[in-house]
């Protein structure tokens, strides 16, 4: 029997031929460029899952306090996909949603101008947009009043009083304009209160509008504790507290009530993580050095007092006073 090779009996186009097991160079090159790929790939895929999670736990995080951080990490993936409608449309909504009206503005003319958006995107940017007109304008005006304040020679306290009266009449005469920021107007008049009832009462009617507004909560937590109102500061803050787990304001208010309620241990932490989150927030070494005083730690109590006087020049007068045993936790912090 010939020895014959299985494939000739195939008949034609099976036959062996000398070339038979060579790749052809396009499968060669087709397969490198797709390894390639796959690498590069893999390298960026930590990162876009990483802007992936960023995107869509964002709400999430908002709704554990993380707000400020969600926020900015949701405002690095835009810059990072700046032509991406949903991504910028989503920072928009939450910006707007958490107040954060400059964040909101900010989006919205560098990265949503342009794009072509849904009939329901649109309507909804459009809402925002009139929103966010409005709240600028009127800051405008209010931001005037107060430069034209500050700049206003006051020699004396009575003069000073008759400043700060101007400045109510201008904003009363504000709030009966429809087309005007409400909330913001009652956040000034509350500033710019002569007593701490009066001030209560503009918060109040702040919180009613819009609670989401400037640290309107911690000012009107602060204020309902010094009118002796402690559950009620206790409430603000910790709403404060739970928007925002990195808002100084909050922590310092917080380490004020535990002062105030007999727990320094938990008034010295909060003053702490206050102090290390923003240190520069009205009152906040002030009220960590107090903690530190009330705690008995005295070499670090010493570090922030000179770091106060350091910035300041001198102890704010109130403050030395309950330092030197003057006056009492209730008669500095309440009125």
């Amino acid at each position: 029997m010939d020895s014959q090779s299985n494939y000739s009996s195939l008949g034609p186009g099976f036959e062996p031929e000398a070339s038979h097991g060579r790749i052809p160079v396009w499968v060669v090159l087709f397969v490198s460029v797709s390894l390639l790929l796959a690498v590069i790939s893999m390298l960026r895929f930590p990162k876009v899952f990483s802007e992936y999670r960023f995107y869509i736990k964002a709400e999430q995080r908002m709704k554990n306090g993380e707000t400020s951080q969600a926020l900015s990490d949701l405002m690095m993936v835009v810059e990072a996909h700046p032509d991406s409608v949903p991504m910028v449309t989503k920072l928009i909504d939450l910006s707007m949603e958490a107040g954060y009206f400059e964040l909101a503005a900010y989006v919205f003319d560098g990265y949503l101008v342009g794009k072509d958006l849904t009939d329901s995107q649109y309507s909804r940017m459009m809402g925002y947009s009139g929103r966010l007109e409005t709240y600028f304008s009127t800051y405008e005006i209010v931001e005037q009043l107060l430069t034209k304040s500050s700049e206003t020679e006051a020699a004396t306290e009575e003069e000073a009083a008759a400043v700060r009266a101007d400045v109510r009449e201008h904003l009363s005469a504000l709030l009966e304009d429809p087309d005007t920021d409400q909330t913001m107007l009652f956040y000034f008049m509350a500033l710019f209160s002569e007593n701490t009832q009066e001030r209560y009462e503009w918060l109040q009617k702040g919180y009613q509008t819009n609670p989401e507004y400037f640290d309107l909560r911690v000012q009107l937590g602060n204020t309902s504790r010094t009118l002796g109102k402690l559950d009620e500061a206790d409430r603000y803050l910790n709403e404060a507290y739970a928007k925002d787990h990195a808002d100084s304001g909050a922590l310092r208010g917080m380490a004020v009530l535990s002062l105030l309620k007999g727990d320094p241990a938990s008034a010295l932490s909060q003053a702490e993580e206050a102090y290390a989150l923003y240190p520069e927030g009205d009152y906040v070494m002030d009220t960590y050095l107090i903690a530190l005083h009330v705690n008995g730690q005295t070499k670090e109590e010493g570090y922030i007092r000179a770091e106060i006087e350091n910035a300041q020049g001198a102890l704010d007068e109130d403050t030395k006073r309950f330092l030197d045993g003057e006056c009492t936790l209730q008669e500095y912090y309440m009125e």
